[in-house]
């Protein structure tokens, strides 16, 4: 196992570059040279399995991730699977017309007891990833299933979001960010320590939505009142910015077992709807200093998974980068030659996925 611990993010000349041979050599030499906010571990090592396994699915990874279906307008209310349902408690709520699957373990179940310090609860909101066109799949169900079940104090709670075609950022942001802070304020109500969580277009929405509370709120001198935010966000291979205007995609292209440019460029068109392609509503990589700075200032701490395979990657290095010129504090999983979201293949087998996986479990852990 190859393991590096720094608190420097890969240097940005990577992230426009793209991943090559000596990627691991650039990026441990870029992680020493100045300390941050940011604490990354870095991984150079791929199992046998998991590059068999690139080499089978790269070929067919377009048809992997062709959607097909067209979901009708409004949050989908997604059927629970009955393995998701022996890991973990499911219950089915809905607010603000948005359906809410609260998950939470079945074991360990915390009792308060006279004279014992009681427990802060944790919440965790999270969006599944799919193109912003695909509800919760089943390797979600089992990601977020298995989460619930090792993570004592804490809901999980999966929100479906309305999705596109019949439902584009601009018609589901504004709802979205009319849902976020009423989620918070019944969480801060409990007491509870909020997580927004998130993968791939998921991930976008995690980082995305509360970035535009900040940012409105700042643009308001009128606003009476700070805008409640989550005490943490995660991100697992986050798309970031719509353009797809990184020239490291292309050269990255080739590599990756999963994404295609054309696809990422079509499923983000399609999200964004007549809204343009910079705006830091669906691509909160543009999102201005300010904003940033605001975070840092709020405390808020960001936690992020990339992989090295995978053609998002290079603008998670960008985001990444910003977060700790703005001297915003996380942790930070940078995974050489793997691919997009790869924790989420745990139930597979694949060593790396289930590290990855353990890795989130850890830093939820430690919040």
């Amino acid at each position: 196992m190859s393991s590096r611990k720094s608190s420097r993010s890969l240097s940005e000349r990577e992230a426009t570059n793209g991943s090559n041979n000596n990627a691991g050599a650039n990026s441990a030499a870029a992680a020493a040279a100045k300390p941050g906010s940011i604490e990354v571990t870095h991984r150079t090592d791929r199992s046998l399995l998991m590059y068999i396994l690139h080499t089978c699915i790269r070929p067919f990874g377009p048809k992997i991730t062709n959607i097909q279906c067209e979901l009708p307008p409004g949050s989908p209310q997604l059927e629970i699977p009955k393995s998701a349902s022996r890991r973990c408690n499911v219950v089915e709520r809905k607010v603000n017309d948005v359906y809410i699957y609260d998950c939470t373990t079945k074991k360990n179940v915390h009792v308060e007891q006279p004279g014992v310090e009681k427990v802060r609860q944790k919440r965790i909101y999270y969006f599944a990833g799919g193109g912003w066109r695909m509800p919760a799949s089943a390797d979600h169900w089992a990601f977020v299933s298995h989460l619930s079940a090792n993570l004592p104090n804490t809901t999980l709670s999966l929100i479906s979001y309305p999705l596109a075609p019949k439902n584009p950022a601009p018609d589901t942001i504004p709802k979205l960010l009319e849902l976020l802070p009423t989620l918070l304020r019944a969480s801060a109500d409990a007491n509870e320590t909020t997580i927004l969580a998130g993968d791939s277009a998921g991930a976008n929405l995690a980082l995305a939505l509360p970035l535009e509370l900040l940012r409105a709120s700042l643009a308001d001198p009128q606003t009476p009142d700070p805008p409640l935010l989550p005490s943490h966000i995660l991100v697992l291979g986050p798309s970031v910015d719509l353009r797809r205007s990184n020239p490291a995609i292309p050269q990255l292209e080739r590599h990756d077992p999963l994404l295609r440019h054309a696809f990422i460029k079509a499923t983000s068109d399609v999200w964004r709807g007549d809204w343009p392609a910079d705006d830091t509503r669906c691509s909160p990589l543009l999102v201005g200093d300010e904003v940033l700075a605001a975070l840092a200032a709020r405390g808020v701490q960001l936690h992020g998974v990339t992989g090295g395979f995978d053609i998002l990657t290079p603008d998670g290095l960008l985001l990444r980068g910003r977060l700790e010129e703005a001297g915003i504090r996380g942790k930070w999983l940078h995974w050489e030659k793997q691919m997009h979201v790869f924790p989420l293949a745990f139930r597979w087998g694949l060593k790396e996925s289930r590290e990855g996986k353990n890795w989130v479990l850890d830093v939820l852990r430690a919040i």
